[in-house]
């Protein structure tokens, strides 16, 4: 498959079945969050601590008010596309027959993806 086919790819976001015992850490490593899933109850986790992200957010000016649950989806979505972006590199990084993901992989793959256009000369 090429990484552009990589990049289109139809794949769902994964959602982590956690059991309702598990400790959520605020401001941590993790943060659950429960979510009702097609009638079936789950818990996502982030991992990225969403008091940055917040204080992100508050520091835009353009921005007056947000949620938490605003800055829960912001962090989630920084997240997935995160381990997208590593995933089409280490499938750059395999191309390669190397083993480890360099910064020329995540360049070579901006280009290649239409939806990674915007990004051209930042990285």
């Amino acid at each position: 498959m090429s990484d552009v086919a990589a990049c289109r790819g139809s794949e769902e976001p994964v959602v982590d079945d956690v059991d309702e015992d598990s400790p959520a850490e605020e401001d941590g490593e993790e943060v659950s969050r429960k979510a009702d899933v097609e009638g079936q109850e789950t818990q996502l986790r982030i991992r990225l601590p969403l008091s940055r992200i917040k204080a992100l957010m508050k520091s835009d000016p353009d921005l007056t008010l947000a949620s938490q649950e605003s800055a829960f989806l912001v962090c989630k979505s920084t997240e997935l596309f995160i381990a997208a972006l590593a995933k089409l590199a280490f499938t750059k990084t395999q191309q390669g027959k190397r083993k480890t993901v360099q910064k020329r992989d995540v360049d070579a793959i901006i280009p290649d993806c239409d939806e990674l256009t915007f990004l051209e000369g930042t990285v």
